[in-house]
């Protein structure tokens, strides 16, 4: 053995070769050279190395994960960075882990499961994204998308040659493509995670950057696909036909037959057998993988195929959360430990000029910020948003590993170029997010000094209401309360109406985020939609529904998808960009078929009821809904007042709906009976200012409806919460709806003996008590809180019916006592 680069460790021989390539020559022990079985048994030597390598690769994925989650960072930065740690630039190289962590004959194994992990992960990929999306893709995001195709290509063809230059040894060859082929994707998948993670879906340049980022990931394909084919093959025409001839079959013989199959299985069996389809998709995965590899291609072109024919709806949704787990959790950490073994930072540092290294890793990084920040010009958008929009499409995931693995094998793509697109990647995905976040900052000053309530409205003002949906039931109730609430040419109501969709695994709600973003229509074409998206589809028809009913009703429908933890923080963004006055949202309890409300409680919306009122840029309502308008008769509401700012906002409210023709409205007021008497020496306390607001309120009211027949005033003198309903306990009348006030600056002395008891504080004392009590038990419950900014000035009381202030005593009125 007198070659210098031959190197013998007892167990291995390594030889280095050209173009940094190493071949491991090692014994195994084989009895009999025909029985494959009689060789060394890889259950005992290999399985045991892939279950340490496993462990400890899921292990420093979710350390750095944790680590990284409080700087915003996304899962893939975690799991780049995990790969590196276990590669040869830290640990790979040390006897120990060579020995009893990683020896290089389990490589073998890793990289097999590595790349069933891919196969799989391009098969969800293809199953999430709907090609139908691209019928909906407007121009300016095709121009976005080809300006950024086109730069990165040349900018990255260009980098791959500056970087030969000052490289040694200097190896020119289609390495150049594999670089510009990455600078070019986008991870559509990843990028409506972070999207919907910062609250940008429903922007403008949220839609822009995820319309151009299907069109870049798609052409990065194809350009992949075709370098893959025609390199390094003889007779690369026959392959790229065959390919062809492969996804034509695809999308016009098996996508067809794969929809029969569906309908078939679905019609004759009364409901779909997923378990039996899943499986043998999950067969077909492989299939496919294994034809594309036999045309000259990759395996994972196959599998994406596959998945892109699948019709997208419930099945697909199925395949995603069996496999998530699977694939993410098992099968990629894999594929990211053997990614990290082909870097090697120190290597790179003897052959790299430090200077050109970091002149081509910035370019590379700012290719597509570049590429949209001159876009945007031309487009007359602000530096800011041209800024924005490219950090988004400068968004890289799990796909553009995909890429530069794949142009391992290509000539002129050695282990300093794969260092160097690797760090590149690292820096893209560190600052992705923060300049993003920093350039899509609201301007607008967060004190707000303008309060955005029903009682300081115009009579002849519109009234916006944001009406929030978790489910279909909690549709009626919320369309019949706002089509009690008086809509008139005088003064109409715009409703948005919110479905709220919890996002919960990594990729699970790709496709409904998809069709969130493009606000889509309905498709009666669409026989297999998810479930989801079905849901979102039933409540968009029944509020246009409701709107064709209407001529002073208009309804903006959408869907918001974010996880319940921020939740509040989309609903609260679009309510102030919506400029509303009212936000609606169902009780956290559902009722069960006799309007009984259910035991069991959602904790999570709940927390989303209890963030928005903390939160909310307005007024805001919770409504428990007992069957609200079910009945066709008049229907019958009372409002109990007992002072502060969320009564005389929930009295506006129902002052409003008794100006419906077929509503009823009671006002009970209650007062202390042993009232106390101001001292004029002394400084007026803010108990008692609110109590002079709730005073010309009360007046202004009882002055304007004092010939209205459907509007009855009583007042009540009671002494504490008892006292309250036992008043309520004597009254005659069966109420279809109560409404009240949360309790903002309401008396103590009327709330006492209530609070002590109170399980729900969301709805104030007085709602928590008509929840539980029996009087009220078969009536929906309107809880009402005004929306209030701290330096805000009233300015008196301006009613919504007026401006002026009347202090009457006329009018029909009762009083009450409870002694």
């Amino acid at each position: 053995m007198n070659d210098n680069n031959l190197v013998n460790t007892g167990e291995y021989m390594i030889h280095r070769g050209s173009g940094n390539t190493l071949t491991v020559c090692y014994y195994e022990n084989v009895t009999n050279d025909k029985a494959f079985w009689k060789s060394e048994n890889s259950l005992i030597s290999a399985l045991p190395f892939f279950v340490i390598q496993l462990s400890i690769m899921m292990l420093c994925i979710r350390l750095l994960f944790f680590l990284l989650k409080p700087l915003r960072q996304p899962r893939f930065l975690a799991e780049l960075l995990s790969g590196l740690l276990v590669g040869p630039t830290f640990w790979a190289d040390t006897p120990f882990f060579a020995k009893y962590i990683h020896p290089i004959k389990s490589t073998k194994t890793l990289d097999t499961m590595g790349q069933l992990g891919l196969v799989y992960y391009m098969f969800l990929v293809g199953l999430e994204m709907d090609l139908t999306m691209l019928r909906h893709i407007e121009k300016k995001a095709l121009s976005n998308a080809a300006v950024g195709i086109l730069l990165p290509l040349c900018m990255g063809i260009g980098l791959y040659f500056l970087f030969m230059e000052f490289k040694q040894p200097k190896t020119i060859g289609m390495g150049g493509a594999v670089w510009a082929i990455t600078l070019t994707v986008t991870s559509f998948s990843d990028l409506a995670r972070v999207l919907s993670d910062m609250k940008l879906l429903q922007t403008d340049i949220g839609r822009l950057a995820l319309s151009s980022a299907v069109v870049s990931d798609l052409v990065a394909w194809a350009l992949l696909v075709t370098t893959i084919t025609i390199v390094n093959q003889h007779f690369y025409y026959l392959n790229v036909l065959a390919i062809l001839v492969f996804m034509f079959l695809c999308w016009f013989v098996v996508r067809p037959a794969l929809a029969w199959l569906i309908r078939l299985n679905n019609t004759s069996n009364g409901g779909m057998d997923y378990e039996l389809l899943i499986y043998f998709i999950l067969g077909g995965v492989v299939i496919f993988g294994f034809v594309t590899d036999a045309c000259g291609s990759q395996s994972m072109i196959g599998a994406f195929m596959f998945g892109l024919i699948i019709p997208k709806g419930e099945l697909g949704m199925r395949l995603m959360e069996k496999l998530e787990d699977m694939v993410t959790g098992i099968l990629l950490p894999a594929f990211f430990w053997t990614n990290g073994l082909k870097v090697n930072l120190i290597d790179l540092s003897k052959s790299v000029n430090f200077v050109v290294l970091f002149i081509v890793v910035v370019l590379a990084c700012f290719s597509k910020i570049i590429s949209a920040f001159i876009f945007s010009m031309f487009q007359g958008m602000s530096a800011r948003e041209g800024i924005a929009l490219g950090v988004l499409m400068n968004t890289k995931g799990v796909l553009a590993l995909i890429v530069l693995n794949s142009g391992r094998d290509l000539p002129g793509f050695d282990q300093q170029m794969f260092a160097t697109m690797t760090i590149a990647l690292i820096l893209m995905t560190l600052i992705g997010k923060p300049i993003a976040m920093a350039t899509t900052k609201s301007t607008k000053n967060v004190k707000q000094y303008k309060r955005r309530t029903i009682e300081r409205s115009k009579h002849d003002s519109e009234l916006r209401i944001l009406s929030c949906i978790h489910s279909v039931t909690n549709l009626s109730g919320m369309i019949n309360l706002l089509q009690v609430s008086n809509p008139t040419k005088q003064s109409p109501i715009c409703v948005f109406a919110l479905h709220l969709v919890q996002l919960t695994a990594r990729r699970v709600s790709a496709m409904l985020i998809v069709h969130d973003a493009y606000n889509r229509a309905p498709s009666s074409g669409q026989e297999n939609h998810s479930r989801e998206v079905e849901e979102s589809e039933h409540i968009i028809n029944a509020f246009q529904s409701y709107e064709s009913k209407s001529t002073a009703v208009s309804i903006q429908a959408l869907t918001v998808v974010s996880p319940y933890t921020s939740m509040h923080e989309d609903v609260s963004r679009l309510a102030e960009d919506k400029r509303v006055n009212l936000i609606l949202v169902p009780f956290h309890k559902q009722p069960d078929v006799y309007g009984k409300l259910q035991e069991d409680e959602d904790a999570s919306l709940r927390a989303v009821n209890q963030n928005l009122l903390a939160t909310a840029p307005c007024s805001m309502g919770i409504l428990i809904d007992r069957g609200l308008g079910e009945s066709e008769a008049q229907s019958h509401f009372i409002m109990l007042f007992i002072g502060g700012a969320d009564n005389r906002e929930a009295l506006a409210y129902a002052w409003r709906m008794a100006g419906s023709a077929s509503v009823t409205l009671t006002v009970v007021r209650f007062l202390p009976s042993t009232p106390t008497v101001d001292d004029e020496t002394e400084a007026i306390t803010e108990q008692e200012r609110e109590r002079k607001l709730d005073d010309e309120y009360i007046n202004d009211f009882r002055f304007r409806t004092m010939y209205d027949q459907s509007i009855t005033y009583i007042e009540a003198a009671v002494n504490s919460g008892n006292d309250i309903i036992t008043s309520m306990r004597r009254m005659e009348g069966d109420y279809d709806l109560f409404i009240v006030g949360r309790g903002q600056g309401a008396l103590p002395q009327l709330t006492s003996g209530l609070i002590e008891w109170s399980d729900c504080e969301e709805l104030g004392a007085l709602g928590d008590t008509l929840l539980s009590s029996d009087f009220a038990e078969n009536s929906s419950i309107l809880v009402i809180q005004q929306h209030y900014v701290h330096g805000a000035t009233d300015g008196g009381s301006k009613s919504a019916h007026g401006h002026n202030k009347f202090h009457f005593n006329h009018g029909r009125m009762t009083w009450l006592s409870p002694k």
